[in-house]
């Protein structure tokens, strides 16, 4: 009697957790096929510079690809919250594709401090059963520490670290080569340059769009083609195209240059009895160990009035 009554509490403890292993999974694949967004950068610690890009990640799950992604910033107040400078546009992006992820040009309009970044899927406007999420912890917007370069003759600007320095090109005084200061002080340790540029007569008036896809071609010899080309934008709001092309050496191998960007600035300058005409400011990353401040310096270019 005793053996039974044993065989049958082995026969409920055994069914019951059969129906707790069965709900548990029953729960578990409910909610794999729930639709979910995640933030996945930034998402609490990261330290974003002013006028830096930042790229914001995102994955989604079970969400339509025809969905749309919206992006949305807050401030998190420190105590006491400053009476003044606080305001901002909530919004940071909208009606953005799914790619899972997005440039941020990280304007000047927010003030020093902590912030959250909200990210949220939506099917059509007026939204609906919107999924959402946000930075698991806050990341922080700081003011650069910067100086700036003016080029007055052919009317530009562009920010550079306070411990870099520049030269600018003594005979054309078109820009200037950008170092660190604990680098020699030599043309080879310029690891960006920024220069205004002109170009043969036929391609003057070629549009910036068209123009980029061949431009070093066209301006420097050696390089045969085309390797990748991506609009650009300054928190100016100036439109360029970042650029690399393939290139040969003395040894005939194949080799694929640095980034090159070009922004329209047509400019005609007197030169003796003539004029000489220029066609774009050019921003290039000479050495990729620079390209954190490569990347810094690019969006803040901006034209002079």
């Amino acid at each position: 009697m005793k053996r039974s009554l044993l065989s049958l509490a082995l026969v409920l403890i055994v069914f019951a957790l059969g129906g707790v292993i069965y709900l548990q999974y029953k729960n578990m694949a409910t909610r794999s096929a729930e639709p979910s967004i995640t933030l996945l950068s930034p998402n609490g610690g990261e330290v974003l510079s002013e006028d830096s890009v930042y790229t914001i990640k995102w994955t989604t799950q079970n969400i339509p690809a025809t969905d749309k992604i919206s992006i949305g910033i807050r401030r998190v107040a420190p105590p006491p919250l400053p009476s003044e400078g606080q305001e901002f546009d909530p919004i940071v992006f909208v009606n953005l594709e799914n790619t899972g992820s997005k440039d941020w040009n990280v304007s000047e309009m927010y003030p020093e401090g902590n912030y959250i970044l909200g990210i949220t899927s939506y099917a059509s406007v007026p939204v609906n059963n919107p999924i959402s999420d946000e930075s698991d912890a806050m990341f922080r917007i700081v003011k650069p520490d910067r100086q700036t370069y003016a080029n007055v003759k052919f009317g530009y600007s562009i920010d550079y670290p306070s411990n870099w320095t520049f030269r600018e090109f003594p005979d054309t005084q078109t820009g200037a080569g950008f170092r660190p200061l604990n680098s020699p002080e030599e043309i080879a340790s310029e690891c960006v340059t920024v220069d205004e540029r002109g170009t043969a007569a036929n391609e003057y008036n070629t549009p910036l769009d068209e123009y980029a896809k061949k431009a070093a071609i066209v301006e420097i010899q050696g390089y045969e083609k085309l390797n990748s080309i991506k609009s650009v934008t300054t928190t100016a709001g100036l439109i360029g195209y970042e650029t690399t092309w393939i290139y040969g050496t003395i040894n005939g191998q194949e080799k694929v240059s640095l980034p090159i960007v070009y922004f329209e600035n047509e400019k005609t300058v007197q030169a003796g009895n003539g004029q000489l005409k220029y066609k774009t400011v050019q921003i290039t990353l000479n050495n990729q160990d620079c390209e954190g401040t490569y990347n810094q310096m690019l969006p803040t270019l901006k034209l002079l009035k």
